[in-house]
């Protein structure tokens, strides 16, 4: 399988200023839906896939993600962040509560016929007092990754995403999407992305960052690095065919890459399920010198 390098000019669909004025710069989740696509997305790359099996175990994670939402949605008062200058669910601004646990204790107790290694990993966490695991969930939220085992981390973080991901739904129109200190982190709860999109008709193929905690979307211009904010060298690679709807974006300069995602060449697409998908670019693009710069809430096994 070879990689193709395309010609950034092929790319460049930049919105003139006027347009970039009335366009939304931030997108909030919609919690009772997201999931939800995700499972049926994953589901369906799941069917010619190498690794069928994997996909098939985070669309379980996915509809169990959904059904915390339908039938524990969370009950918290957000409106005390809204008058911050920083983003709204980050650490600084919002201490981790304990709630979040919960949603652990349910997704770990929702599995009963499954694997003897993914059995060994829940039976380890139920093991963890509320203690230990507030301080791996601090670990992964403050990009300490290595602090916490890999396999642990895919049930550790998908409680996660649940509990921030109702909370961002609900402070729709609050934050402020130039509201961090770099570019390339969410406004919403300071987090990493997981890939970038070109949403379905959006305005001229305009691209947005997809929070892997939170799941909120904020406009960055594309032909630029969402590492370092460099715009030059930047060049994009792809599998087979110069217009995939999967491309890495790679930069020269501080030798990052992330994958744009595009959904006007393929509606289906869905950020986090097509990430795992198409593992084999992140290897191919690796061997080519890059090192990714977002992170993906599936792929932290070890």
């Amino acid at each position: 399988m070879s990689i193709k390098i395309i010609p950034q000019d092929q790319l460049e669909l930049q919105a003139t200023n006027s347009v970039i004025k009335q366009i939304p710069l931030l997108f909030y989740p919609s919690p009772k839906t997201l999931y939800i696509h995700r499972a049926e997305r994953l589901t369906s790359l799941a069917n010619n896939s190498p690794i069928s099996d994997y996909l098939k175990f985070c669309a379980i994670i996915a509809e169990k993600q959904a059904n915390l939402i339908k039938h524990n949605p969370i009950d918290i008062d957000v409106s005390c962040l809204l008058n911050s200058d920083r983003p709204p669910l980050s650490l600084a601004n919002l201490p981790l509560k304990n709630t979040w646990q919960d949603y652990l204790t349910s997704l770990l107790n929702s599995f009963s016929d499954t694997t003897q290694q993914i059995t060994l990993v829940i039976d380890q966490l139920k093991k963890n007092s509320s203690l230990e695991l507030q301080d791996k969930a601090l670990h992964l939220l403050k990009g300490e990754f290595d602090r916490v085992d890999g396999n642990e981390t895919i049930f550790i973080w998908s409680s996660l995403s649940v509990y921030y991901c109702q909370l961002a739904s609900q402070i729709k129109g609050k934050a402020i999407a130039e509201n961090t200190d770099k570019l390339w982190l969410c406004p919403v709860c300071n987090s990493m992305p997981t890939a970038s999109v070109i949403q379905l008709g959006s305005h001229n193929g305009l691209r947005y960052l997809h929070c892997s905690l939170c799941e909120s979307e904020w406009y960055v211009p594309r032909v630029k690095c969402t590492c370092c904010d460099n715009m030059k060298g930047i060049q994009y690679l792809s599998l087979e065919k110069e217009l995939a709807a999967t491309k890495t974006e790679c930069c020269d300069v501080c030798h990052s890459y992330l994958k744009i995602l595009d959904q006007d060449k393929d509606p289906h697409i869905e950020v986090i399920a097509d990430d795992i998908a198409s593992l084999i670019l992140d290897i191919k693009t690796e061997e080519e010198g890059f090192a990714k710069s977002g992170i993906n809430p599936f792929i932290f096994a070890k």
